[in-house]
């Protein structure tokens, strides 16, 4: 499956444009690369924060509230260098993710992060996860075709809140810090 631009018009002049642009990513780079487990994060680096605004496994990786975003590798890889990241074994997500045991638990072993990147600036990223190797140098390109797409829906996005707006259709999430959001950094 690839893009077509006529549909992607057609779902921008719809009605609930973020989220059905995000679906219909989501279902490019699954029908792409195989399903594994797909979340979303919208970035406010100002701020030093990120908010999950997409998750197949609400259970695991619930939408909702900022957290706090620390400069590491991943950081100065994917927001400060704008580029993917993608790990095939689980030893590199340890090297990156201070959550790596949840993602083995979870029966994953490979992970990428597509960021979207507008206006010289990540606004969000599309998170993967899969088996082992799932995340190879043909996978990665496959994935990267539909950066377009994704950033189009980070876009959409945050016309409409991005204190509260997910890429779910028909779903925010309430902001009990009353937009002012965590601390930064210490």
């Amino acid at each position: 499956m690839s893009c077509d631009p006529a549909h992607l018009s057609a779902l921008v002049a719809g009605p609930e444009a973020a989220a059905r642009v995000f679906a219909y990513a989501q279902a490019g780079v699954n029908a792409a690369v195989g399903r594994g487990l797909m979340t979303a994060s919208i970035f406010d680096i100002e701020k030093m924060r990120s908010r999950r605004v997409f998750s197949e496994d609400p259970g695991a990786y619930p939408i909702g509230n900022f957290k706090r975003v620390d400069p590491n590798g991943w950081y100065d890889r994917v927001i400060r260098g704008r580029a993917h990241f993608a790990a095939t074994t689980i030893e590199e997500i340890a090297s990156a993710f201070f959550d790596w045991e949840k993602i083995r638990d979870l029966g994953f072993g490979s992970s990428m992060n597509l960021p979207a990147i507008a206006d010289d600036r990540v606004i969000g990223t599309m998170n993967l996860l899969g088996p082992r190797g799932m995340f190879d140098a043909t996978n990665v390109a496959r994935v990267l075709a539909w950066q377009p797409v994704v950033t189009t829906a980070f876009l959409l996005l945050n016309l409409r809140d991005r204190e509260t707006a997910t890429l779910h259709e028909g779903l925010s999430v309430a902001n009990p810090l009353g937009g002012e959001g965590l601390p930064p950094p210490t």
